[in-house]
């Protein structure tokens, strides 16, 4: 009988110690398993947060790639509108600099010089001062073509309401020696038309007419129109 129930009590013994470390078994790989789980999570997170990160950053740098790419259309739209307007005058800083240069290539040809003249700085023709001579009426004087009176306004883009612009004047008078013929060049542009009127003039008249007249050169007259129409 005693054999009996010490035998009960180590059995009991023995079990109640397989219990308990089944019980810590259990809760170490519960333990394990959420560990698991939180490092899992984690790494989610990390991974959706850095995903959000990398798309917001592609976002941003194609919003500032549009930004950039619309300003340089816009950049390069104004460029190419304002080169238009510019090239569009009949006349200009560039255009009358452009004549200055034909002009001093075409008188050593003629074997002439050529000055320059405008409002304000005048040449000389046997008395009558030019332009203003007939741009103001001074002692009223009248410039007129084929014996008609015309309307010649100093032009500074060969733009004006009605008659002749005048947007540039050249002579010889200032470097012709001798009796040499004096010329003063004219040129203007009427309706859109360069013409180059010229005048050698001499003397006076009852009606203080200055008669001007269409060049007879061609060469004159081709490279003044191509300088106005940007040919």
């Amino acid at each position: 009988m005693k054999k009996t129930v010490m035998f009960c009590l180590v059995l009991s013994t023995v079990l109640l110690a397989a219990c308990q470390q089944t019980k810590k078994a259990t809760a170490q790989s519960s333990k394990a398993a959420e560990s698991s789980i939180a490092v899992t999570k984690e790494s989610s997170s990390k991974a959706s947060s850095e995903s959000s990160t990398t798309n917001s950053t592609i976002s941003s740098s194609t919003s500032s790639t549009t930004t950039n790419s619309t300003s340089s259309t816009d950049t390069s739209s104004s460029t190419a509108t304002e080169t238009t307007t510019v090239s569009n005058l009949l006349w200009s800083a560039d255009k009358s600099n452009q004549l200055a240069s034909f002009m001093a290539s075409w008188g050593q040809t003629m074997g002439q010089s050529y000055q320059a003249y405008g409002p304000g700085n005048n040449v000389n023709l046997y008395g009558l001062q030019l332009p203003d001579g007939v741009l103001n009426h001074m002692n009223g004087w009248q410039a007129t073509v084929a014996n008609t009176p015309i309307s010649l306004t100093w032009s500074e883009n060969g733009e004006v309401p009605s008659g002749y612009g005048l947007v540039a004047v050249y002579s010889d008078a200032q470097t012709q020696s001798g009796q040499k013929t004096r010329h003063v060049y004219f040129f203007t542009i009427e309706g859109g038309t360069p013409k180059v009127l010229v005048t050698s003039q001499n003397q006076g008249n009852p009606n203080n007419y200055l008669e001007l007249r269409e060049t007879d050169n061609q060469e004159l007259k081709n490279g003044f129109s191509q300088i106005v129409t940007g040919q």
